[in-house]
């Protein structure tokens, strides 16, 4: 490009050089850290330099996608043997399940877009309102920083060297105040339709599982009883209820196995009081006419 200085191609390999170091150090300092290697953490911090350690990223979608899943699955596999329990056809099943899918979402995106939107909203004016107070009365935003520091163990001298010294760098003062005093993220920019989409992707995609036997068994040349249809959908529920939670377990940094576990009993234990309801409400004479 005319005009571009001759070095910014090299400064870009550097960043990127940067960059890579940085995700290989994070690497090494993760598995420092799941061994409890303390020589190997404080060797790989020592040769971090200039590369930035970097830490998981992304945890909003990933949320979104995990637990989007989960209550998908959980949801619809609940209908599913809250149906069969109350012995209802596979053709009520799948209305339901599929009418249900949809609609919980959908309900689930809304509610991922609005809350996020919302949090966004109260986030930039909480900081709008520490700015205003910061500039006029900056002495005052001080001393509840002193105080704040001071309910945390630290000497009223030690705190007010901080304070004091941050309160120099307005932005930065104000970014620390947020979170200290009100527990707020200054730098939240989640996109809230992206979170949305995704959330409402991840509730059909797995909330799809317990109705695929079912979804199956439509196809003429299949002939798959209702029993059979039933416990078809339980084991594929059940494991990918495991691998869900496995994830989770593992991007929270919970053994991955316990987390699976843990996650497909809770999701099991749920169908199954959704099969008792549907067991007792046709027993009390609530069912299909036909």
């Amino acid at each position: 490009i005319r005009g571009a200085p001759v070095w910014e191609p090299q400064a870009r390999k550097m960043e990127v050089g940067l960059q890579d170091y940085g995700s290989l150090k994070k690497a090494q300092a993760v598995n420092a850290y799941r061994n409890d290697d303390l020589e190997e953490s404080r060797r790989v911090h020592d040769q971090m330099g200039t590369a930035r350690e970097e830490h998981l990223n992304g945890g909003g979608f990933i949320k979104s996608a995990v637990y989007g899943g989960l209550d998908g699955i959980i949801t619809t596999f609940a209908t599913v043997t809250t149906v069969a329990g109350a012995k209802l056809s596979s053709t009520v099943i799948l209305i339901l399940g599929i009418a249900h899918l949809f609609a919980d979402a959908f309900s689930m995106a809304l509610g991922d877009y609005m809350s996020t939107v919302a949090e966004q909203q109260l986030v930039q004016r909480e900081r709008r309102r520490e700015e205003w107070e910061f500039e006029n009365y900056a002495e005052g935003e001080v001393k509840e920083m002193v105080s704040l520091y001071e309910a945390r163990g630290i000497s009223r001298k030690d705190a007010e060297l901080v304070i004091k010294t941050l309160a120099k760098y307005k932005d930065a003062f104000i970014d620390i105040m947020m979170v200290e005093e009100l527990g707020m993220n200054p730098h939240d920019d989640e996109n809230a339709v992206v979170g949305g989409l995704v959330t409402f992707c991840s509730f059909v995609l797995f909330g799809s599982v317990p109705l695929l036997s079912y979804l199956v068994a439509l196809i003429p040349s299949v002939d798959i009883g209702s029993d059979l249809q039933l416990k078809l959908s339980l084991v594929l529920t059940a494991a990918t209820m495991f691998a869900l939670g496995a994830i989770k377990g593992s991007y929270v940094g919970s053994p991955w196995w316990y987390a699976g576990l843990s996650m497909m009993v809770t999701g099991c234990l749920a169908a199954l009081a959704g099969w008792v309801i549907g067991y007792v409400l046709a027993s009390a004479g609530l069912h299909d006419s036909q």
